[in-house]
């Protein structure tokens, strides 16, 4: 069974099936819940702690849209209730493992009757956003619904009724739900950096017991190495990540203090196993492409004007975004398994993958750097690539 599912009907069903599945503790966040269509979901399994968010609108318990006995029934069953104005999200989550989405309500026409459409996962990560998002509100919404508050509402409903139309000022409908700002659990915040249509890497030059000097001019060394037109990989790790278009951000591995400092950033070509090698030729000018002789060819390179020590420092970079420097430490966090730490993650490897969070912070910094120190000229003949 796939752990994703887009549902289009019978969402009796699924949430029956759901509920059986995981019994337990159940979370609902829905505007308007009829007590029918609540009790089956109550009914359907093992209760052993609820918490529910609607709306506490008396309007839509006066125009019969909403139950005040499905609240009522919900506080019987031990549970809790909160209320939010203007809430329109609906979301069920059982246990700790399923989380369905949909525009259906708690009422019997959106079960069996009604168009609706929504999804139903397993999947850990959006469980565990779903989660956050409810959480998130069920905070932000308290306090919770008190039995005594709620025969308020039926005095106040039922004296309504009784005086009819001529009741509307001296009976008003309060929505007593809390005011909440609250964002899409699935947008990014507003201040994170827009999503890339493309990939970007930080590639690793020199080793760990090949360190060069702050003093180094990065002419001269994209002269000797020549990142201007490829980067290099050992003949054991074929590049497979990298696809046309692909952004490479360059670093040095640098002493006193160790780090690795950002020189350039250049786009890269799919590697091809036979046409991205160095060639004998190549090899014999530069003997230490016998052991990286794989290429990742890039163009339209951007390079600094100047010294290493003008470049951007990783670990700067892995010090303030922690587990949102890579790809893989920031997959970790969210999954809550594996390593997260980005100073951990890196060793042997000849380049990671960044997120849109850190190629932001890199951007941010390169750019001002090649602003203040400039690009180097790369048609002259010692950037040239061989023939």
């Amino acid at each position: 069974m796939t752990d994703f599912r887009l549902i289009c009907e019978d969402w009796n069903a699924e949430i029956l099936a759901a509920r059986r599945t995981h019994p337990g503790r159940v979370r609902i966040i829905c505007p308007f819940i009829k007590a029918s269509a609540l009790s089956r979901i109550l009914s359907a399994a093992r209760i052993d702690d609820i918490e529910v968010i609607t709306r506490f609108d008396l309007a839509c318990f006066d125009q019969g849209v909403s139950d005040l006995d499905a609240l009522e029934r919900i506080l019987d069953a031990g549970g809790k209730v909160r209320g939010v104005k203007g809430l329109h999200a609906k979301l069920f989550l059982f246990g700790e493992a399923v989380a369905i989405a949909t525009s259906a309500n708690v009422t019997d026409a959106a079960f069996h009757r009604n168009h609706e459409f929504g999804f139903v996962s397993t999947n850990p990560a959006i469980v565990a956003t779903c989660e956050a998002y409810f959480d998130k509100l069920w905070k932000a919404a308290k306090p919770s619904l008190r039995a005594k508050q709620l025969a308020d509402w039926r005095k106040r409903l039922a004296e309504r009724r009784k005086a009819g139309d001529a009741s509307a000022a001296t009976v008003p409908l309060t929505d007593f739900g809390a005011e909440v700002d609250q964002s899409s659990p699935f947008a990014p915040p507003a201040d994170a950096p827009p999503p890339q249509d493309n990939q970007g890497f930080i590639k690793f030059f020199g080793t760990a017991r090949n360190r060069a000097d702050r003093t180094v001019r990065v002419d001269d060394m994209i002269a000797e190495n020549g990142a201007n037109w490829a980067c290099t990989y050992p003949e054991s790790k074929p590049p497979r990540q990298v696809q046309d278009g692909d952004v490479i951000y360059m670093g040095r591995l640098v002493q006193n203090p160790n780090d690795l400092l950002i020189f350039g950033k250049a786009l890269g070509r799919r590697h091809r196993d036979k046409e991205d090698r160095a060639s004998k030729k190549e090899i014999a000018v530069r003997g230490w492409k016998a052991d990286w002789p794989r290429y990742v060819r890039v163009h339209d390179g951007q390079f600094l004007d100047g010294t290493l020590a003008d470049g951007i420092s990783m670990s700067e970079m892995l010090r303030d975004l922690g587990a949102d420097a890579f790809a893989s430490t920031q997959r970790h966090a969210r999954d809550q398994s594996g390593n997260t730490d980005p100073f951990a993650s890196y060793g042997r490897k000849a380049h990671m993958l960044l997120t849109d969070e850190s190629r932001a912070w890199i951007e941010d910094r390169l750019g001002a750097a090649l602003r203040q120190h400039g690009e180097v000229d790369l048609t002259q003949d010692r950037f040239q690539p061989p023939a």
